[in-house]
């Protein structure tokens, strides 16, 4: 009688590392596998082009203000791959500025959210930050870098958005409740050399975010559409009740 190696078995899943048994892992792992399993790609680690990896600032609500400032909070649920989102926005007093471990974000650098939506990233030099006017703090749930000189943090962060690195990430990611990654995970993510190093990679970048921010142009013409159809639906209801006083 011939031995059969089942799929799930330990043979099979000890070719990872660490050493991960469950499904959630396995399930996402099997995803990227196509792309990650590549012979013909020269893989580099993705730390090896990021410095000073760190989290963002866990703050006091004391910081917190109730009326607009120019020192924004930045959450993870504002972090998207197509741009940062207003929604939910948090300003922070201008005492935060006197804390010891303050650090402020700057342009060209590498946010990426590391617990709930996990892997979500984004670069601070996307035209959603305008730091003409505003001061971006990012929040404890956040992983920020910065890019060694030459290296584009827009390219990095839609790299890191792609499907097949989305599940890596997820299948790396930890926790039963609530999923989060760490810093080492994303210092060892593998990324193509080509890609941080030829033009057509960000070339070919650039054009899906321009398109993607043409959709994202239509929807919210929609969604204002929807907003105006919510408000003359609840005027026509108040008028109408008015009428049966």
């Amino acid at each position: 009688m011939a031995v059969i190696q089942e799929r799930n078995s330990l043979a099979e899943v000890a070719k990872y590392n660490p050493l991960r048994c469950d499904t959630h892992f396995k399930h996402n792992i099997r995803l990227s596998d196509t792309f990650f399993q590549n012979p013909a790609v020269e893989w580099v680690s993705l730390g090896s082009v990021l410095e000073n990896v760190r989290n963002g600032m866990n703050l006091a609500t004391s910081y917190y203000s109730m009326e607009e400032t120019s020192y924004k909070y930045i959450s993870v649920s504002q972090i998207k791959e197509y741009g940062l989102i207003e929604k939910n926005q948090n300003f922070l007093i201008e005492e935060v500025a006197e804390l010891n471990n303050y650090f402020e974000l700057k342009e060209n650098m590498l946010l990426i959210t590391r617990s709930g939506t996990i892997g979500t990233a984004i670069s601070t030099s996307h035209p959603s930050f305008h730091f003409e006017e505003y001061s971006y703090v990012a929040s404890g749930f956040v992983i920020t870098a910065e890019v060694v000189e030459g290296v584009s943090a827009d390219v990095i962060a839609n790299y890191m958005n792609m499907y097949f690195v989305q599940r890596y990430l997820t299948a790396m990611s930890a926790g039963a409740c609530q999923k989060n990654i760490s810093q080492p995970v994303i210092s060892n993510l593998p990324i193509p050399s080509a890609v941080l190093r030829e033009k057509k990679y960000e070339t070919m970048f650039e054009t899906y975010q321009q398109e993607s921010r043409k959709v994202l142009q239509e929807i919210r013409e929609k969604e204002q559409l929807l907003e105006e159809k919510k408000i003359e639906i609840s005027r026509l209801i108040a008028q109408e009740l008015e009428l049966h006083k």
